[in-house]
Order: C-alpha cells, then sequence, then structure tokens
C-alpha cells in the first residue's frame, strides 16, 4: 500500500505544477517542434509539420500544457465567429491518463466563455474510446458518424462527429 500511495502523490505532485498556455504563431519554434513530435506520435497518419505549424495562426489557436517547462500535450482550436472546432488534441503518452487532457478541455471551455462560443465541434476515431469518454463527459453528443473517415492499419476506421453548445 505505501508503493501505490508514493506513486499517486508523486503523480498528484507533477499534476498540480501543470500549466495549460495560450500559444499562436509567436510561439517559439523549438515549442512547435516539440508539439509536432507529439502530433506525430498520437497520429496514423499526421499532418505535415508546414500544416501542423500553419495552425497556430488566426482564425487558429493553441492551447501547449507544460510540466516544469516541458510540453506534454496540446490542443488546436479554429475559432470562426461563435463557433470553434477542435481540429486536434494529444497528449505525450507518458503524461496520458492523469487528467492532463482534461486540463487542456477546461481550459478550451474557458476560453469558448470569453468569445462567447455556443458550439464547439469535434470528429474522432469510433475506436478511441478514452476520448469519447472524456468528451461525453464534458457534455459532447454524437451528431453523426462519417464513414471511412480515418487511415488506419486495418484500411479505413469511421469518425464520431461530436458538438458541445451551451
Amino acid at each position: 500500500m505505501g508503493a501505490a500511495n508514493s506513486l499517486i502523490r508523486d503523480q498528484l505532485n507533477r499534476f498540480m505544477s501543470l500549466r495549460i498556455e495560450l500559444i499562436n504563431a509567436a510561439t517559439p519554434s523549438s515549442d512547435i517542434e516539440a508539439l509536432f513530435d507529439i502530433h506525430k506520435n498520437s497520429q496514423y497518419s499526421p499532418w505535415s509539420f508546414s500544416t501542423f505549424s500553419d495552425c497556430f495562426t488566426p482564425p487558429y489557436y493553441g492551447l501547449v500544457a507544460r510540466q516544469n517547462g516541458s510540453v506534454i500535450g496540446y490542443a488546436i482550436i479554429l475559432q470562426v465567429l461563435d463557433e470553434a472546432t477542435l481540429m486536434d488534441i494529444a497528449v505525450n503518452s507518458v503524461w496520458r491518463g492523469i487528467g492532463v487532457g482534461q486540463r487542456l478541455i477546461d481550459t478550451l471551455f474557458d476560453i469558448a466563455k470569453q468569445k462567447n462560443t455556443k458550439e464547439i465541434w469535434l470528429e474522432v476515431r469510433e475506436s478511441n474510446a478514452s476520448a469519447i469518454s472524456l468528451y461525453k463527459k464534458n457534455g459532447f453528443e454524437i451528431i453523426e458518424t462519417r464513414k471511412n473517415y480515418y487511415s488506419s492499419e486495418q484500411g479505413k476506421e469511421h469518425a464520431s462527429i461530436m458538438r458541445w453548445s451551451q
């Protein structure tokens, strides 16, 4: 029991120093490269670096999760008027499952309130049960299925289109 409590205490201490920050085109290239590494390791078919880095220019904005200064996760959002689309969200595999994704979503909602966002849309692989669970827990609903949308090792995979609205 002592070892388990120690592990939980260590994870909690790491989580408590987690910071979420807005990022944009002025973000240092070393940070964008670190974010892109997470993207490449989280996607079967990642975007090009050029496409990825363009997602930090208006009308897009990004969120970065930092732990003791190190980049450990991000979210990319497209904001048009009162509607946003969560284009991509990923967390370094070492940091998954301890709430980093939830903190990114919480920050997204805080910014959405500031921008008077009425709806947030996203698409997610049907096989990504942990992400779908996170989104549902935060009030997203599945609106439709986009058939054969994502490339995968098995060929094509369906996407669930989800929406949050206030």
